[in-house]
């Protein structure tokens, strides 16, 4: 059995699994942005084809609005200052800002009730996008990592498997 092949595999799995769980702890600006969702959170309750506007928000130009529906499958909707429907999707909406007012409007389409806890954050948007970019490709990263440590791992075991039948 190639031994050195296992080690160096589950050295790679271990490292690769560590860092990814940890990425909160140590990936610049990831606790910031927790916090801001994490002191944005709420609650709410829609009847059925009901709708209910739960925030204003005031904006500068460069920013960015992120809202996720965390539980209750609901329509999101951003309005103007005239409350007129600026983006409307199902469960989140990701949008960059100019200075004005915007109101965030939960909309349940279905025939029952729904109860809705949501978050929400207001950042820079190139910062916000940045960041997101830069986790995308390190998560990428850590990921391969990881599946070249199981593959090396796989191989070994594979390659001792076929040696013992012959």
């Amino acid at each position: 059995m190639k031994y050195s092949l296992i080690i160096a595999g589950s050295v790679l799995l271990v490292v690769g699994l560590l860092l990814y769980i940890s990425i909160p702890l140590y990936y610049p600006g990831y606790g910031m942005i927790n916090d801001v969702f994490k002191a944005n959170r709420g609650a709410t309750s829609l009847g059925p084809n009901e709708s209910e506007i739960i925030k204003n928000i005031s904006a500068q130009k460069g920013d960015a609005i992120l809202f996720l529906a965390l539980t209750g499958n609901v329509n999101v909707s951003l309005l103007n200052s005239s409350k007129m429907p600026i983006i409307n999707q199902q469960r989140d909406i990701s949008v960059a800002l100019n200075q004005s007012t915007y109101y965030i409007q939960l909309i349940n389409t279905g025939n029952t009730s729904v109860n809705v806890t949501y978050t929400y954050g207001i950042f820079n948007a190139e910062s916000i996008s940045n960041f997101y970019y830069g986790l995308g490709i390190f998560e990428t990263f850590l990921e391969i990592l990881i599946l070249i440590g199981g593959a090396m791992i796989l191989w070994a075991v594979i390659s001792w498997i076929l040696t013992k039948r012959k």
